[in-house]
């Protein structure tokens, strides 16, 4: 008989508050109130008879009894979380949940998806597209690939690939009047823009590495998404400022060309990030090391970006 043991529902309350140092985050990720969370603290503090936070300013902090609790309660919870997706890989072990950006799937990962499917024909694949970051703690996803850091809090992250960005055209805009020789002759075409962060500031930032900082382009059409422009760009409409992983397709077999030298790195880079909690399930380790596989193939294998017919800057 457990005796001491509080409810599961102030001890998640106080685990969110005291890994976050915060009660509102904490009660964002448990989808509840603010003072909902700190009513489940201050029920936790009442049954252990200790108070667990220093409350200051509207902060909190935690006490010397706080900080020796914490730790082997957020142990127990992430082993009640690993048994609890042992169990529903039981329930459904060919099931793989991937969360993931929605130009990411349609460029580079559905398109090479079959190959996996062809090496592991036994697991289920269903891919989730969002712009928003899955909470991979309490929501039912196995993994998700990010765009940032590799930074995240309580989350393992492995490298895919790193990403650099220059201009992409269709083949017939070399050709075409006006002439597209130089940097300079942007001014007289038409610049595809994605109108939303990150990618917000491509042009300017590559515009400035190609000394052409404040280019006035002959038009632009903006896009709400990098697939978007990258279909306008295929379309023959302007040039758009391509990520590598999403054009190393359309390089390789000519639908699209790159006229410039000038090529920028990206800080950032695409992580496969999991919770270390399902870390050893068979189905994410076998994604794991398939896309570890497939990522570093298809841009080492274009070292050099496949230039225009003029190669020129």
């Amino acid at each position: 008989m457990r005796q001491h043991l509080p409810p599961l529902k102030a001890l998640r309350a106080f685990e969110a508050a005291a890994r976050h140092g915060s009660v509102s985050r904490a009660a964002e990720e448990l989808h509840v109130t603010q003072s909902a969370v700190s009513q489940q603290v201050r029920a936790l503090e009442r049954h252990v008879g200790l108070p667990l936070f220093r409350r200051i300013a509207g902060q909190i902090e935690l006490t010397p009894e706080g900080r020796d609790f914490f730790p082997p309660l957020r142990d127990a919870l992430d082993s009640i979380d690993a048994a609890a997706a042992r169990l529903a890989a039981n329930r459904a072990a060919g099931v793989l949940t991937v969360s993931l950006l929605p130009t990411f799937a349609m460029r580079w990962l559905i398109p090479r998806l079959g190959r996996f499917q062809a090496r592991q024909p036994e697991i289920e694949v269903r891919l989730v597209t969002t712009a928003r970051q899955a909470d991979l703690r309490r929501e039912d996803i196995d993994a998700a690939i990010r765009y940032g850091s590799g930074q995240w809090p309580d989350l393992h992250a492995d490298l895919l690939m790193t990403e650099d960005m220059f201009p992409v055209c269709a083949p017939r805009l070399l050709s075409e009047t006006p002439a597209l020789r130089t940097v300079g002759d942007l001014a007289r075409h038409t610049l595809l823009l994605v109108d939303a962060p990150p990618r917000k500031d491509d042009w300017t930032l590559w515009l400035e590495a190609a000394g052409a900082r404040g280019l006035e382009p002959a038009g632009t059409m903006k896009f709400e998404s990098s697939a978007q422009a990258l279909e306008a760009a295929l379309a023959g409409l302007g040039l758009v400022l391509a990520h590598r992983p999403f054009v190393v397709d359309d390089l390789a077999e000519g639908r699209l060309v790159a006229p410039f030298e000038t090529v920028v790195p990206a800080r950032d880079a695409y992580y496969l990030v999991y919770h270390r909690s399902r870390a050893e399930l068979p189905r994410l380790r076998a994604l794991r090391d398939w896309l570890l596989d497939e990522a570093k193939g298809p841009c080492e294998d274009l070292p050099h970006v496949p230039r225009g017919r003029l190669g020129v800057r």
